[in-house]
């Protein structure tokens, strides 16, 4: 296993090398202290199974980074760490495509679990915005749980066919397109087409989101 990790902080570094070894003894962990550093260790690591990176990296703003990483590395998994729990950064960086986000007050046992989730292809998102059914459906610009695009009362769930609820499943795991298509035995344009459905179903235009309205609609995909 080959970790990359990007933190400013020796303390926070050090840290999670130790909690990383605790996971896999035989892992190969590369840290970078700032933005040129993560560039870098993408360029030298193309096969890097996932990046442990700090949202609040100096001489880079917001998103910046991640952006860049994302572009140059569509297939690393990207796990956000940041020191500020905002709701509207933890989506903002879940929709640029990153495989999770935890704050850095979180406890090391459940940091482990979120590292091995987002490991075996999963997403993962803070529980307090998973529980929370309205707060995310507001900063995603989605209905809210029992109202459609309108913001008009509606008495039921979404509806999806058994197939669409399959690739859904495969979807929260984090599967491509390709694996998907393996795994289902369908060709990659049925497989699109489902996608497409789905995202329609829930009102989204991305995984991300449809994976938060699919769990406000009763789905169980987290």
């Amino acid at each position: 296993m080959k970790i990359l990790v990007v933190d400013d902080h020796s303390l926070i570094t050090d840290a999670l090398k130790l909690l990383l070894m605790d996971i896999d003894p035989a892992a190969e962990v590369y840290v970078a202290v700032d933005a040129p550093g993560a560039e870098k260790l993408v360029e030298q690591h193309p096969d890097a199974d996932l990046m442990l990176l700090d949202l609040g990296l100096p001489g880079t703003s917001g998103t910046a980074l991640l952006e860049t990483l994302v572009g140059r590395a569509p297939d690393l998994k990207i796990l956000v760490l940041s020191g500020v729990q905002d709701q509207r950064s933890v989506m903002r960086v879940l929709q640029l495509g990153a495989a999770g986000f935890v704050p850095k007050s979180m406890a090391s046992d459940n940091l482990v679990a979120a590292i091995k989730f987002v490991l075996s292809g999963g997403v993962y998102i803070p529980a307090d915005l998973l529980d929370d059914n309205t707060r995310g459906a507001t900063l995603l610009g989605l209905p809210e749980r029992g109202r459609d695009m309108l913001g008009q009362p509606t008495s039921s769930r979404v509806k999806l066919t058994e197939r669409q609820e399959q690739v859904l499943q495969l979807l929260a795991r984090g599967a491509p397109i390709k694996v998907i298509c393996r795994e289902l035995g369908l060709s990659e344009g049925t497989v699109k087409t489902h996608v497409t459905a789905i995202y329609r179903a829930f009102g989204a235009s991305n995984r991300t989101e449809a994976l938060l309205a699919a769990r406000r609609h009763g789905y169980d995909v987290f």
